[in-house]
């Protein structure tokens, strides 16, 4: 049962770190154009389709973090809306403009 417990406990940490970093990883790969050393093909295009589907969330986690930490409020509800799908609105020009494709 315990091990279980942590089991579940760190899968949801490792996902939780995995969303935190996206942004990251998306700038390296858009900056790079692809070509990081030692990056396999099948690593990018997972980098890139999983920024596309959660990166909005990956913002809004951000959001949430920097307003706690740096700002001291908190993190309104309106805003992690607007937030999230400014987010979205953003990937979509991404993609529509071609700085980066799936």
């Amino acid at each position: 049962m315990l091990r279980r417990l942590l089991s579940h406990l760190a899968s949801f940490v490792a996902f939780v770190l995995f969303i935190l970093g996206l942004p990251f990883l998306v700038a390296g790969v858009v900056i790079w154009g692809g070509n990081v050393a030692g990056a396999a093909t099948d690593s990018i295009w997972f980098i890139k389709v999983a920024a596309t589907f959660l990166g909005p969330f990956s913002t809004v986690l951000w959001y949430i973090t920097l307003s706690h930490l740096i700002f001291h409020r908190r993190a309104g509800y309106f805003m992690q809306f607007v937030v999230f799908f400014g987010t979205i609105g953003v990937i979509y020009l991404l993609l529509a403009n071609g700085v980066y494709h799936l």
